[in-house]
């Protein structure tokens, strides 16, 4: 799904699948989800096994677009590189912007495959990638970094390519104090093939790495607090309505005029000739619930459970900035995957190295009998 002649990673897989998959038909053209499913609707058989090659992530985004308006809309703003994330793939497949799948040419026996980086951590990523090939078949993907190599295999013989699992990793929500212990014993539990003499090198290279993502802000005016004090201070009502001439000032309360709140305040006085009453509002938009804004987040990501995810308040001069964060740790040993022999090529049944769908779809009942 990527260039191989401006990325390392695609050149060294068009090799390796070239080399070891002698029988597949290999395509470098298709850049958006929709051409693949196009592409296999119109073969002339049923496809057996789909291949995908592309940059991942943890949070199962993908590094292709959904179809070509998506692809325009991804090289045209932010880094401009093309990128699936999990809410813009489920929402294009509940309204229906990529093309059907063939049940004729993906069935329960066709099996679609991801090759890119952690993206089988994401069971929402791979379930909705099931239902964008029809539902039917089951979509597998590694949770951890997936690597191609291609070394000269010597004089006037062919490179030699290999495909391989990097980076031993555990990780938790948020940013808990992890002891060399504990750290330890996680790793050795999550990879019991790893050869009990290799530990001690491998721990001494394990690395912490702590990301606390920014998913979404909100900017708009600060609203007093449903209070005279803090209303009055925001109008400015002594010097407005000041009381040495005689003014009376009463806060009125809060009401919610469409997506606004207004604060009313009423100044009265009399005087030796009449009486004088007068109005006074403040009004700003209503700031979205700091709950709303978690669960929303949460409802969009690949991985709500993998993060901590908490609201933060700044007040910048009269300015509300209200910030949802996802915090995440992962310790990784930037190691090759290897096992008891040595060398590690774990099938995609373990469930360490690789995650599978679960989506399952909804079938009609029968129509009742007459």
């Amino acid at each position: 799904m990527g260039s191989s002649r401006r990325d390392s990673f695609y050149a060294a897989a068009d090799l390796y699948f070239r080399q070891h998959e002698p029988g597949a038909q290999i395509n470098r053209d298709k850049r958006t989800l929709a051409d693949v499913i196009a592409h296999v609707n119109a073969g002339a058989a049923p496809a057996l096994r789909i291949i995908i090659v592309s940059h991942a992530n943890e949070e199962g985004n993908l590094g292709f677009s959904v179809d070509a308006a998506d692809l325009r809309r991804d090289t045209r703003r932010g880094d401009r590189k093309p990128r699936i994330e999990f809410k813009e793939l489920r929402d294009a497949v509940a309204g229906g912007a990529l093309p059907i799948a063939d049940v004729a040419k993906i069935d329960g026996s066709t099996r679609v495959e991801i090759r890119g980086c952690n993206i089988g951590r994401s069971t929402r990523m791979l379930d909705a990638l099931d239902q964008a090939f029809g539902g039917a078949t089951q979509v597998t993907a590694p949770t951890h970094k997936q690597e191609y190599s291609a070394r000269s295999g010597g004089r006037g013989r062919p490179r030699v390519t290999d495909e391989a699992l990097f980076q031993y990793s555990i990780e938790d929500p948020g940013h808990p104090t992890v002891s060399s212990a504990d750290r330890g014993a996680r790793f050795r539990a999550k990879y019991p093939d790893v050869p009990a003499r290799l530990w001690p090198a491998l721990l001494a290279a394990a690395r912490e790495r702590h990301v606390k993502r920014k998913a979404y802000e909100w900017t708009g005016v600060n609203p007093p607090a449903d209070d005279a004090a803090s209303v009055f201070a925001r109008l400015g009502t002594n010097r407005m309505f000041p009381a040495r001439r005689g003014w009376v000032v009463t806060y009125k309360g809060r009401t919610t005029v469409g997506d606004n709140w207004r604060f009313e305040v009423q100044a009265d006085r009399v005087t030796s000739t009449a009486s004088e009453t007068r109005t006074s509002f403040v009004q700003t938009a209503i700031p979205p619930d700091g709950a709303v804004l978690r669960e929303r987040e949460m409802a969009d990501s690949g991985r709500p459970d993998a993060a901590d995810w908490t609201v933060v308040d700044r007040i910048v001069g009269r300015r509300l900035v209200r910030t949802v964060y996802a915090e995440h740790t992962e310790w990784v040993i930037n190691r090759r995957i290897v096992g008891a022999s040595g060398t590690a090529h774990p099938p995609m049944t373990d469930p360490t190295f690789f995650g599978q769908s679960t989506f399952t779809p909804t079938v009609a009942p029968n129509p009742p009998s007459p």
